[in-house]
């Protein structure tokens, strides 16, 4: 039963495919994290539907999470798609593992853990990513070195780590607090039940949907879609499921005929 959350990638290929890389050769290097984590943005949505649309829990099994989102083409939230990114880049021959986080933006005390990024070691300098957090994340790979990586650094704050926002006047915002200890992927098991099922869990209760433009983002939160981008800028109310169904297709690339949906005012 847990030994298929660490089970090996089905695909590699299929996974470059996926996003957008079909056919590269490539080398586990930081720089190719970092195009890595990027092409995995621009590709691959952040995906609540199957918590908002079904009440479920998502399956963390590698083979379920690669039917899902390799082959049918869907998205995920962070248990989902960090863990797959971390099975294929340990296919790709990095020195990965999945580390267990606190989301702090906007807090100022300890939450519990309810998410998890990626701790890559080249050449032994450690580098933090991110590609499941439904919110603004490094766009690559950030060295635990204290500097600016993708607009973000990485810090001690006593025992933790501390992920931080640097905006444009130098100011830093805290996001993220994690030790770096590799997380036994079966402790993901009562996270990802906690999120999903709790009376009030954001995933349940609020749809959303994003996804990272070259130069911008779309995403669906509840009833409204947003496209900012260099060229164009669309906010709407979403009209009902037919148009939320079409929307999926056009601008995240999921099949009309594969999440699962309800009405948007009925409880699950």
């Amino acid at each position: 039963m847990y030994e298929e959350l660490s089970a090996p990638l089905p695909d590699v290929g299929a996974y470059l495919k996926r996003i957008g890389l079909a056919g590269a050769k490539v080398e586990p290097t930081v720089q190719w994290l970092d195009k890595l984590v990027h092409a995995q943005l621009t590709h691959i949505p952040f995906d609540d539907m199957d918590c908002w649309g079904r009440g479920d829990t998502p399956s963390l099994a590698i083979a379920d999470i690669y039917d899902k989102i390799v082959v049918r083409r869907r998205g995920g939230y962070c248990f989902e798609l960090n863990s797959l990114l971390c099975a294929f880049l340990k296919a790709l021959g990095y020195d990965a593992y999945l580390v267990t986080i606190r989301i702090v933006v906007g807090r100022d005390f300890v939450t519990p853990p309810a998410h998890c990024g990626i701790v890559c070691v080249i050449d032994g300098e450690k580098y933090f990513c991110d590609v499941g957090f439904g919110g603004p994340v490094p766009d690559g790979c950030v060295k635990y070195d204290g500097k600016v990586y993708h607009g973000y650094r990485v810090v001690r704050e006593g025992d933790f780590h501390c992920v931080q926002l640097v905006h444009g006047d130098g100011s830093a915002e805290r996001v993220f607090l994690y030790h770096d200890i590799p997380m036994p992927p079966a402790d993901m098991i009562p996270m990802n039940f906690y999120v999903a099922q709790r009376e009030g869990s954001v995933f349940r209760n609020q749809l959303n949907v994003n996804l990272r433009l070259p130069d911008g983002g779309v995403w669906i939160k509840d009833r409204q879609f947003s496209l900012h981008s260099g060229t164009e800028r669309i906010d709407r109310e979403i009209r009902d499921l037919d148009d939320l169904k079409q929307l999926l297709e056009q601008y995240f690339g999921i099949p009309g005929d594969e999440p699962p949906l309800r009405p948007f005012d009925a409880a699950v």
